[in-house]
């Protein structure tokens, strides 16, 4: 792989339902639509201020301490998939400058993502990445599911949580960017895993 130097056009996402888009690089919007985001998931009732006031902490958190190097472009969370059914996703897009490849790959999606994999082989990285076609390139997915502890004391009751990476290639150039999906929802990996594949499968580049 070799540093990138050339702007890549802007992902755009086909998400469905209801969905909050915070943007790192507006920092009063992405405030107002994260105080928007906790009030439409946790309501307005005077018990859970303090619950709310702790979700904003947590989801501001999430968006300062993003690694500069990752290049966070957006994070979209999920209200809703469909009406009435509240369901905790999250899809981030990075666009890190750093990751293209080699000059002797050309910019066929295919010969791109055939070049991520055998990179990736090469530091011992290779295991369970499948390729994922898309509306204009591909993408090499891997899908996980890990179990984490979030206080002391709770080490019995772990959390598990759902998450995918797909490293989507961008039209006619030797560039990827990253796409996360993260879920809560466990228990559900397959559903989780078609939902992502068809956001990430449906989504195209665009001209900023």
């Amino acid at each position: 792989m070799t540093p990138a130097a050339v702007d890549a056009p802007r992902l755009v996402l086909r998400l469905p339902g209801t969905w909050v888009q915070l943007d790192p690089s507006r920092p009063e919007l992405t405030d107002a639509r994260i105080r928007a985001f906790v009030q439409l998931s946790m309501g307005r009732a005077d018990e859970l201020a303090t619950a709310r006031a702790d979700m904003r902490k947590a989801l501001g958190l999430m968006l300062e301490r993003a690694d500069p190097v990752a290049a966070l472009e957006s994070t979209f969370l999920c209200h809703e998939v469909s009406p009435g059914v509240p369901t905790p996703i999250a899809v981030s897009v990075f666009t890190p400058e750093a990751i293209r490849m080699s000059p002797v790959i050309g910019t066929d999606p295919a010969d791109v993502i055939a070049g991520f994999v055998a990179a990736m082989r090469a530091i011992g990285d290779g295991a369970d990445w499948e390729v994922l076609p898309c509306v204009d390139g591909a993408a090499a997915r891997r899908w996980r599911l890990t179990e984490s502890v979030v206080a002391e004391g709770l080490e019995d009751v772990p959390i598990r949580a759902f998450g995918a990476d797909y490293w989507r290639t961008v039209p006619g150039s030797k560039r990827l960017v990253l796409v996360t999906v993260t879920s809560p929802l466990a228990d559900i990996p397959q559903t989780l895993l078609h939902l992502a594949d068809a956001i990430v499968a449906g989504s195209r580049f665009a001209s900023s």
